[in-house]
């Protein structure tokens, strides 16, 4: 069973609102700079989130893996 854009999209959007307040976290932890932290988690965060759904989509094509699917192993 494929997962929709709009799937994809919500779960890009939790999943990346949690690491991006873990990466605060620990930015502001190693930095103590309110400065510093916002910029290593906006470029991250946004970069990271870009991966995440182009890996979920390439992921969305391959059947290895899934039960009832051609190609299942």
């Amino acid at each position: 069973m494929a997962e929709t854009r709009k799937r994809s999209i919500i779960k890009m959007l939790t999943y990346r609102a949690i690491l991006t307040a873990l990466l605060a976290v620990i930015s502001w932890v190693f930095t103590g700079n309110a400065g510093q932290t916002t910029i290593i988690t906006i470029v991250f965060s946004v970069t990271a989130t870009a991966v995440y759904y182009v890996h979920e989509r390439i992921w969305n094509n391959v059947h290895w893996g899934l039960h009832g699917q051609r190609g299942t192993s």
